[in-house]
């Protein structure tokens, strides 16, 4: 009883972090469903093979999308670098290209082109069957970017401030999930088992 009542606090909050991981367990045994947040806005845009794509052209697939520059200093690359990890284990799965797409999405086409880009993303060892460079008219991007919660200022220096977050998009063309940097869950682990779970929808 005195152990008790000494270190009441800490056994406190060992009792409420292991209620807590013993929800996060039964609510990853139930697979509860991501919910339908909205329909993905579909585009039309310039791939490094030089022709157009969008995402109707993959209507069937589970998408991830992320809006970048390759010139930035701080969030794209290492973003960039979680999704080639993903990539990887997509490839483990023999999902990519088949099952499951990646779009990297330039807002800076000025520097940001074809070949800027083929350089880009050859750095990251992108199959480009499974995972798509592209690239478009800033406003439009910029327009297309703001559909999927990503917000882009450009400076006057030619660098841009964005949101730096990736759209989970389902087989029907819904976006399920945004895995956001500042919250943490923009890691490949998280974003490839959840592309798995939709991919068994």
């Amino acid at each position: 009883m005195a152990f008790v009542q000494k270190h009441w606090f800490k056994l406190l909050v060992i009792a409420v972090i292991a209620a807590a991981g013993a929800g996060w367990a039964y609510n990853s045994q139930k697979g509860d469903k991501l919910p339908v947040i909205k329909q993905a806005a579909d585009f039309q845009l310039e791939h490094t093979s030089g022709q157009m794509t969008g995402l109707k052209d993959d209507d069937g697939k589970v998408r991830l999308v992320y809006f970048f520059w390759s010139s930035c200093p701080d969030v794209c690359q290492p973003t960039t670098y979680e999704l080639s990890k993903v990539q990887q284990e997509l490839q483990k799965s023999s999902l990519l290209g088949s099952d499951a797409v990646i779009y990297s999405i330039s807002f800076d086409p000025d520097k940001d082109t074809v070949e800027q880009l083929k350089t880009y993303s050859a750095r990251f060892e992108a199959d480009p069957n499974g995972w798509k460079f592209l690239r478009g008219d800033t406003k439009k991007i910029t327009d297309l970017a703001k559909q999927y919660g990503v917000s882009v200022l450009a400076g006057k220096d030619g660098t841009f401030a964005h949101t730096n977050s990736v759209a989970l998009v389902d087989r029907a063309g819904n976006i399920r999930k945004y895995f956001v940097a500042t919250n943490g869950d923009l890691s490949y682990r998280l974003v490839t088992e959840e592309v798995k779970k939709l991919a068994k929808e």
